[in-house]
């Protein structure tokens, strides 16, 4: 059988001699009749669809038509035993030995095995066809025989026969997963886990096994792991559990394999173990709590990985009272060195269930129950080991905050967000400025801090969040100019970076400070136009027309008119809008150009001409006063 066909197998179910591999092609067809070849094609498509017993019907036909075709009697054979007639194929094969024995002819001697192999399931007999398979350079389907031979040798103890036979297993089909995992199971279970561990490295090195079959980094930390001498073996589970997160590993085919080697682990309780790391990085979170909370571990190492897997699979609504003992214990275990090793290098969880991970888990629990103080207790334990993450520091001054200490814990943020900037940890100081804007959200200066550092390192939208809280804050404190300046910052930024819609709502922003500043929207409008959004510049310079007209400044509203007019000069409603601010000014030559010019846009408009005529009456009126 090919490697990739050995993969749709499972493990466990690779050696079921309730499967037959089917004889196919049959040989020596050509002689027959039209008829029987007939036949033949509709068992064959029987057989690959499922319908064993319409395909016996075939066979059965076949051999009442060519009584002296042996493949046909073959065949018959197999479907009998696939429809779970064994008796009737025990005398099929009787018949088919006694028919080669009178033509002295070994051409069927493999597949008459094979029969026997199921109908007198013997180990000896199945032993001694697994080898004919492995023998016989033309044979490809060695499941489910090799395997039942390998299960059965070292369910008797012969381990080493088992072994032997697995090895001609690798070394006949190199490529097959499955014949390694058998020759693994095999090693593991004579207790030789050296020779599994250079098994799967040779199997690394030949075929790519980490592209071509994932489960081989199952399979060797599996084979660690169920070793008795092999130290620190739980380090060998984190691939496996990384591959899981990330969906490079198929859970149950993990789980499978598990359940395969599992008769070879020195103690049931190191599988059940695996098998609740298994789910739980899998995102099966009930199995894995169920498997945590009923399994005993024997070993400070099996403890700490019980108590994390328990403390990760119990939900945040979840048990509280078993979560926090849990985080004790997992604290406490830390005085073992295997343990230390183990939590800050594996891969076993994310995120790694280290000392300060821990101690920050407990800290915000008790935060949480506001035991302030035995939080920040923790939080010292914490440092006192050494532990100065920056994240045990943030939440160590903020119960600091909470405590009582506002001040010493600002100052003490101060001073590590001060360490941060000068070795260019700026996303690290950014967090650390973030926890001294919680204890004090109206200190503009933090905030200018935090926008320095998100410029350098990019992180452009923060920056102006932060810029529009402080304008929000100074409008609030009745600052209003000072409030437009953090604003007016956040429009550059967000200009540097074409974030158009961004620019909008900081427009949108500023001009709500002073709604009726014209002064605002006009710079709005340098805006809009410089990015070529001239609709919104010219919605704006309605705005501004509105409003100084309403404060009788017509020399703005006139201006702004003519500014809409530059940006759409064929707007009628824009020369009707300019025309009536000129005429109330008593401009009536200016006016009549303006009228002039609309009349060329638009000819057949009766309104323009009678415009045109008032203010031509206008003038005449004008005139004949001053002559007066």
């Amino acid at each position: 059988m090919t490697a990739r066909a050995d993969e749709r197998t499972g493990y466990s179910e690779a050696s079921r001699l309730e499967r037959v591999a089917f004889w196919s092609p049959l040989p020596g067809t050509s002689e027959l009749s039209t008829s029987a070849k007939a036949l033949i094609r509709n068992s064959d498509i029987d057989i690959r669809q499922d319908r064993l017993e319409s395909a016996l019907d075939s066979t059965l036909a076949l051999i009442a038509e060519e009584p002296e075709f042996i493949p046909g009697f073959i065949r018959t054979a197999e479907l009998l035993i696939a429809t779970r007639r064994r008796d009737h194929a025990r005398r099929m094969l009787r018949t088919l030995r006694n028919r080669q024995s009178t033509i002295e002819s070994s051409d069927f001697d493999l597949e008459l095995s094979k029969i026997q192999a199921h109908v007198d399931p013997g180990i000896e007999v199945i032993k001694r066809f697994a080898e004919q398979l492995l023998e016989d350079s033309q044979s490809k389907d060695v499941t489910p025989y090799v395997p039942a031979a390998i299960n059965r040798l070292v369910t008797a103890n012969r381990t080493d026969e088992a072994n032997t036979l697995a090895t001609q297993w690798v070394d006949r089909f190199s490529g097959s997963p499955l014949a390694l995992t058998y020759l693994v199971w095999a090693c593991l279970a004579s207790g030789d886990s050296t020779s599994a561990l250079q098994t799967i490295r040779h199997f690394r090195d030949e075929h790519d096994a980490d592209r071509v079959w994932p489960e081989n980094i199952v399979v060797s930390a599996l084979t660690a792991i169920a070793s008795p001498d092999l130290e620190p073996k739980w380090m060998a589970a984190g691939p496996v559990c990384a591959g899981l997160r990330n969906r490079s590993l198929d859970y149950r085919r993990v789980t499978e394999v598990l359940e395969f080697l599992v008769p070879a682990f020195e103690t049931p309780q190191r599988a059940l173990l695996l098998a609740g790391l298994i789910a739980l990085n899998a995102g099966d979170r009930s199995e894995a709590q169920a498997i945590f909370q009923t399994t005993p571990a024997e070993t400070p190492v099996e403890n700490f990985l019980r108590n994390v897997g328990l403390e990760r699979s119990i939900g945040a609504d979840e048990d509280q009272r078993s979560r926090m003992a849990a985080l004790r214990e997992i604290w406490q275990s830390f005085e073992d060195p295997q343990v230390a090793a183990l939590s800050e290098s594996s891969e076993i969880f994310d995120p790694p269930a280290t000392r300060s991970h821990t101690g920050i888990a407990i800290a915000r629990m008790l935060q949480d129950e506001e035991a302030y103080s035995d939080a920040l207790q923790m939080l010292d334990d914490v440092v006192n080991a050494g532990m100065r993450d920056p994240e045990v520091l943030r939440l160590r001054a903020e119960l600091m905050a909470r405590a009582g200490s506002r001040n010493d814990a600002l100052t003490a943020l101060d001073q590590l967000s001060r360490q941060q900037e000068e070795k260019r940890k700026y996303s690290d100081a950014i967090d650390t400025l973030q926890s001294m804007v919680k204890l004090v959200p109206g200190n503009v200066q933090i905030r200018n801090r935090i926008v320095d550092n998100c410029l350098k390192v990019g992180r452009f939208e923060e920056a102006i969040n932060q810029l529009v809280m402080q304008g929000r804050l100074l409008h609030k404190a009745g600052k209003v100019q000072q409030a437009e300046t953090p604003v007016h910052r956040a429009i550059e930024i967000a200009t540097m970076t074409s974030d158009w819609e961004n620019m909008k709502k900081l427009h949108r922003l500023l001009i709500s400070f002073a709604p009726e500043d014209t002064r605002l929207r006009h710079s709005a409008v340098t805006t809009y136009v410089q990015h070529g959004h001239t609709q919104e510049a010219i919605n704006q310079l309605r705005e501004i027309v509105r409003i100084a007209r309403k404060q009788n400044d017509m020399d703005e509203a006139i201006a702004a008119s003519h500014q809409m007019l530059a940006l759409d000069p064929n707007d009628p409603s824009i020369y009707h809008q300019l025309g009536e601010l000129l005429v109330s000014i008593q401009e009536y030559n200016q006016a009549d150009r303006v009228y002039r010019r609309l009349a060329n846009l638009v000819p057949d408009d009766h309104a323009v001409k009678a415009k045109r005529s008032a203010i031509a009456a206008l003038t005449r009126s004008r005139q004949s006063s001053h002559n007066q």
